[in-house]
């Protein structure tokens, strides 16, 4: 799915580096679509491993929930702290690229 994504993406980019050669007053600036390309593909990889760890942490809180021990409660703990960080990774990227997106529209705008 995260190849067929970045696929896609990259068949759209072609496609509007085309359109923007074929009409020079759309887009100042072709290099803003290189940037909107990694930021698509390193918030899609942060995705996939906040789903990771978010899964890890959804089986340690099942277990605590099937039987209330100290160590399941421990796991519980551990893995929660463990998907923090890749939790902020994916929602700082996801806004840049939100912010990025903003500022495109607002290119596209002013022309």
């Amino acid at each position: 799915m995260f190849l067929l994504l970045n696929f896609v993406m990259l068949y759209s980019v072609v496609k509007t580096r085309f359109v923007i050669k074929s009409m020079p007053n759309l887009f100042p600036n072709e290099n803003l679509i290189l940037v909107h390309v990694l930021l698509f593909t390193v918030v899609n990889a942060l995705w996939v491993a906040d789903r990771v760890y978010g899964t890890r942490r959804m089986k340690a809180y099942n277990a605590y929930l099937g039987a209330q021990t100290d160590e399941n409660n421990m796991n519980w703990i551990l893995a929660c702290s463990d998907a923090l960080l890749p939790l902020f990774a994916y929602k700082t990227a996801n806004n840049l690229l939100n912010l990025f997106m903003l500022y495109m529209l607002h290119q596209f705008s002013v022309f």
